[in-house]
């Protein structure tokens, strides 16, 4: 497995520069790629947060190219966060710097995203119709409006769906989980005595996501 520092452009009439770092598996043939979303910046967010590095370690491990990058506003990254407003854009970025390498494949795209990045890689990935499977890491239910996009008539859901919440999340609605879950007709993996932030349970998270993409 090989570490790669990147850079690439936020899709926007703005210069936007983000900062990503992209994980690559020993295979001879173009891995399949996946983008990795981290969690809300005024909280600490970042590509940095350790659930992230051990997703990306995990998925390389298991044969994909896994990028996780900086919003807008973050570390390196330029720009002013938005609250969610325009970082759809850093996602759209992140697709067409992964799409435009020779050593990777889109052909089956993954996202996952932790948090707010789960409430923004889903928007992305259901207005873009690109992402073929994706997994939702304690979603926000509650502050976050998980549905409007989804109904719209554009919409495209990913074929492939997960989502991994903790019983004991702080920012959960179950009632509109379940709902979520249904919609996105998506399999529901629910830990015990875990709460939003999942500490100590970074590697039973990656494994979980790892083996449902296999």
């Amino acid at each position: 497995m090989r570490k790669e520092r990147v850079g690439f452009y936020a899709d926007c009439v703005e210069p936007i520069r983000l900062e990503g770092i992209l994980e690559m598996p020993e295979k001879p043939e173009p891995p399949p790629a996946c983008i990795l979303c981290h969690p809300h910046p005024i909280g600490g967010g970042s590509m940095y947060v350790p659930l992230l590095e051990v997703m990306a370690r995990r998925l390389a491990e298991s044969g994909w190219a896994c990028l996780r990058f900086n919003f807008r506003g973050v570390g390196l990254s330029s720009g002013v966060p938005t609250g969610g407003l325009c970082e759809v854009e850093d996602v759209e970025g992140a697709y067409r710097f992964l799409a435009d390498r020779e050593d990777v494949d889109c052909g089956e795209l993954a996202l996952a995203g932790w948090s707010f990045g789960a409430w923004i890689g889903l928007r992305w990935a259901v207005g873009s119709g690109n992402v073929s499977r994706i997994a939702l890491v304690s979603p926000p239910m509650v502050g976050f409006d998980f549905f409007y996009f989804l109904d719209a008539d554009e919409a495209v859901p990913p074929a492939d769906a997960l989502i991994v919440s903790g019983g004991r999340d702080q920012f959960n609605d179950p009632d509109k989980l379940r709902r979520l879950s249904s919609r996105l007709g998506a399999e529901l993996r629910i830990l015990e005595d875990v709460d939003h932030f999942l500490f100590g349970h970074e590697t039973e998270v990656a494994g979980i996501i790892a083996d449902h993409w296999q």
